[in-house]
């Protein structure tokens, strides 16, 4: 693995520093070829609002480009990403055809991505989307099209699974920017790779042409280009194919015609020395550079130090983005088994899903800017649609499904619907109108008849009276499936002897013994284990506070700013007092409140009795947004012997910090902007859905409900101690530069939730063989909760069981990511990936006997092998996707 030296990081860039001499030769590129790479970086808005960005596209940068490609067949341009074309020809339908002949002839490559995101933003399935609205529409449009690059010019990250998903939809470039300049094999974990260029920050290292004035000085600057990657090519015996990117915020189609011809003549003259020169695409740049050589290979995942943008700066928008791709994914899974149900896809909702995703993952990394609050809102907006598509897609679905169940005979079913790949227990609310009925007594009872404690608590109807809320813990609800339970009215109503014991200072259960302080939690035991979690640290557990966030507009550049103590405020310094709100069968509820002077916080903890999990809710209410404020929640946890371990999921993986980070920097991007803090050294970090911490006595897994989180002591940077804190939300400046951009200001309510187990050794079977494994199922279960449907009216001849699984699998390691039609017939497809490392033979049996399968790309395309007996093979880290016939 390579790290460029500080001298050629100077070199490749002397043209922009004074006094600096070069290496002056450039003989291996003899006979070789410069590959002009025509483009302009584009967010969806940024320098204006969408609108005018959108505008800007068409009127400066595609519409002059097919100009240039009709005047000159040798003249290439390159658009980002696919969401380009499609606003294009919303514009101008009548372009299709001049769009397809020059896309087809090569003149005109389009980014395989739908657009460039924060890839930490969305989940893996939400990325691999990216892939399906970038390059398999974009084949299906323009069939003759070379869509093998992507682009992603400007986010300075990388999750560690994004060169599979590339790989595995036959992306096989990537351009990218701000990182040390070069050549590189980015892997993921499976082993599969993506071939990637990066001249350090797209802008800048066009510069030196774009700025030098007349044919000689042009002709100097690439010369000295040249000079500088000489023995960097010849180091590493690449073909002798210098790859030079003209790209920055809104440029337009270069035209350097004549003077490539004049160029080219010298070199077939034999009066100059350097290679040929000629407009290129990104991918045949990259093809020919890499054809031949040792491109350095690098693997692990680059944390984004612009997280804040997003995370922190746009909490609302971000909870509205995780809740669609997770409900979406929920939506293709339950339509999918509806319609085989049915035996027929006619009715199969693709249109709808299409467009959730569409709206899902819209956004890009070009959050705030010019105008910003307009771009933002469009985001959030976008968000919000997919969530409400998700929503009707699956309460379509599953009330179909619960319509062909055979219910028993008596009581009033509430049906839990499970969207999780493995059998589950967690908690499950319903509601339950009682208008009319003449007893509101009930027992509640699973399809065996077994007795089931429930509780009775706040309902959120506040214009009738007659609604009751329940919640109750449903155990054993099958993988991909459901489980009836039967209210039955008229019986004895929830058992009150099963209430925890609750002394005003401490809260026990069969679990935890759990201490309280006025503003959070002093200890928790877990008396399973016999392990204290908590630690003594200048935080309670589950405690709110504050702390000043100035950033760098945003947290972006280079590093993230870390927050100050300046204005420092947390929950416990009011010394509020806590309410007992509930104390029932299923769960125990306290509150704390006080005002503090920019909002009032509220701090809830719900503890289960038969349920080994603790849930944090946190309100942050009256928010006045006050700029440079920032809110987390601390879990300082119990650090035996100081050898603690964190991990978070990222999209289909798991990051251990300090180990699958990348082990370098991000290095040199311009002269001003170098990222030198060590890739493992970052934080905070984007999450999914949940973290972890572990020693060898125990363990923690936290649910998480932001984006973003960190387990450094921001009270102490130097100390050792583990406090994991989500944060909550903050209000940063946006970083463009116009004197007119906005602060992320975030006025008014904010909602949380967070739900922790915990797991370790035993005193009579000790063994520190334990990680993030045990928690991980419980973190994604927090965060997806199972559907309840209450049946009042049951139809009759229901085929189905009460309780019952459409997809099981045999395999703990591998999560199904979506089972969904395949968007080209009438097949399924299965799509899952190895999370812990194991070559694997997955057995997956589906509720009907599968014809014939096999395996296919990520897109659906090209069939690879077919699987025999339903066994599907999944290797280590790998993604798989699945293509079955019924």
């Amino acid at each position: 693995m390579r790290k460029i030296s500080i001298i050629l990081i100077i070199l490749v860039n002397s043209f922009l520093l004074q006094g600096q001499e070069s290496i002056k030769d450039h003989s291996y590129f003899k006979g070789g070829q410069i590959h002009v790479v025509s483009s302009s970086h584009q967010d969806i808005a940024w320098m204006d609002t969408p609108e005018k960005c959108i505008e800007f596209r068409d009127v400066n940068m595609i519409t002059p480009a097919l100009k240039r490609m009709a005047e000159n067949p040798e003249f290439k341009f390159n658009v980002e990403n696919a969401m380009n074309l499609y606003e294009y020809l919303e514009r101008h339908p009548d372009s299709f055809d001049e769009i397809r002949k020059f896309t087809e002839l090569g003149q005109l490559e389009w980014g395989a991505n739908y657009n460039q995101p924060y890839e930490g933003m969305y989940d893996g399935e939400a990325l691999i989307r990216q892939t399906y609205l970038g390059k398999k529409r974009l084949r299906k449009m323009i069939p003759g099209g070379n869509y093998t690059c992507a682009w992603d010019e400007d986010v300075p990250a990388r999750v560690m699974q994004r060169p599979q998903m590339f790989a595995k939809a036959g992306i096989k470039y990537l351009q990218f920017s701000r990182f040390e300049p070069g050549l590189y094999n980015w892997y993921s974990p499976d082993g599969s790779y993506i071939s990637c260029w990066t001249p350090g920050q797209y802008e800048c290292s066009g510069r030196p042409i774009r700025n030098a004035k007349g044919d000689d000085n042009r002709t100097a600057a690439f010369t000295e280009i040249l000079n500088n990657w000489n023995d960097y090519y010849k180091q590493r015996e690449f073909s002798p194919d210098y790859i030079y990117i003209s790209s920055h915020d809104f440029s337009k189609p270069l035209d350097y015609d004549s003077y490539f011809s004049e160029w080219n003549k010298k070199v077939d003259n034999g009066e100059s020395p350097l290679p040929y020169i000629n407009y290129s695409t990104g991918a045949m740049a990259i093809e020919a550079a890499v054809r031949k050589g040792k491109p350095d290979s690098i693997m692990g995942e680059r944390p984004n130090v612009w997280l804040y943008i997003h995370g922190p700066g746009h909490e609302r928008a971000l909870k509205a983005s995780r809740y669609a791709s997770r409900r979406l994914v929920a939506a293709e899974k339950f339509a999918t088994f509806d319609a085989m149900l049915k035996k027929d896809f006619s009715d199969y909702p693709q249109e709808k899903l299409t467009k959730g995703w569409e709206d899902g993952i819209y956004a890009d990394h070009g959050w705030g800017g010019r105008f910003g609050h307009i771009t933002d809102k469009l985001f959030r907006t976008k968000f919000e649609n997919a969530g409400e598509v998700a929503d009707e897609v699956v309460e379509k679905s599953i009330t179909c499904i619960a319509n062909d169940i055979n219910f028993k005979e008596d009581g009033i079913p509430v049906v839990v619907f499970n969207s999780l790949s493995w059998e589950r227990n967690d908690p499950v609310t319903f509601s339950l109108n009682t208008e009319g009925m003449y007893d509101q007594d009930f027992k509640l009872i699973d399809g065996e008849g077994k007795s089931i404690n429930y509780q009775f608590i706040p309902t959120d109807n506040t214009d009738s009276d007659s609604w009751l809320k329940f919640v109750f813990i449903a155990e054993g609800v099958p993988a991909h499936g459901y489980k009836t339970y039967y209210l039955m009215p008229g019986q004895s109503g929830e058992d009150e002897k099963l209430r925890m014991d609750y002394d005003g200072k401490e809260l026990t259960n069969q679990f935890y013994k759990i201490k309280l302080e006025q503003g959070g939690i002093s200890s928790i035991m877990d008396k399973y284990i016999q392990q204290e979690l908590v630690s003594e640290s200048d935080f309670l557990f589950g405690e709110v506070f504050a702390l000043e966030s100035v950033g760098h507009g945003a947290g972006e550049f280079t590093r993230v700013q870390q927050p100050t103590m300046k204005g420092f405020a947390k929950m416990s310094q009011y010394s509020p007092n806590w309410q007992l709100l509930e104390n029932g069968a299923v769960r125990t509820v306290l509150e704390t409140s006080h005002p503090w002077e920019h909002c009032t916080v509220k701090q809830r903890l719900i503890v289960y009795n038969s349920y080994k999990r603790i849930d944090f809710e946190v309100d942050i209410l009256g928010f006045d947004g006050v700029h440079s404020r920032e809110y987390r929640l601390a879990f300082p946890m119990k650090n035996d012997a100081g050898r603690g371990k964190v991990a978070y999921e990222s999209p289909m993986a798991v990051i251990e910090v300090g180990k699958d980070e990348l082990p370098m920097p991000g290095g040199f991007s311009k002269p001003e902007q170098i990222y030198d803090t060590p890739c493992p050294e970052i934080h905070p970090r984007e999450v999914q859905d949940w973290f972890s911490y572990w020693d060898e006595n125990k363990g923690v897994t936290i649910s998480t409900d932001v984006a973003a989180f960190d387990w450094v002591n921001p009270a102490n940077n130097n100390s050792k101690e583990i406090v994991l804190q989500p944060i909550l939300f903050a209000t940063r400046r946006s970083c463009n530069g116009s004197s007119d951009s906005n602060w992320y200001l975030q006025r008014g309510n904010h909602h949380f939730k967070f739900s922790l187990t915990s797991f370790g050794s035993i005193w009579w079977s000790p063994s520190s063989d334990f990680d993030w494994k045990e928690g991980r199922q419980f973190g994604d279960q927090a965060n997806q909760p199972m559907d309840a449907l209450v049946i009042m009216e049951k139809l009759q001849n229901g085929k189905l069981p009460d309780k019952y699984s459409f997809v099981k699998i045999n395999s703990r390691n591998v999560i199904v990511s979506t089972i969904k039609k395949c968007e080209d017939d009438n097949n399924v497809v299965l799509r899952c990936y190895d999370i812990e490392g194991i070559d694997s033979d997955v057995k997956v049996d589906f509720f009907k006997p599968v014809k014939e399968s096999w395996l296919t790309n990520i897109i659906e395309e090209e069939p690879v092998n077919t699987c025999k007996d339903n066994v599907y093979k999944v290797g280590k880290y790998a993604i798989e996707t699945f293509k079955l016939k019924f």
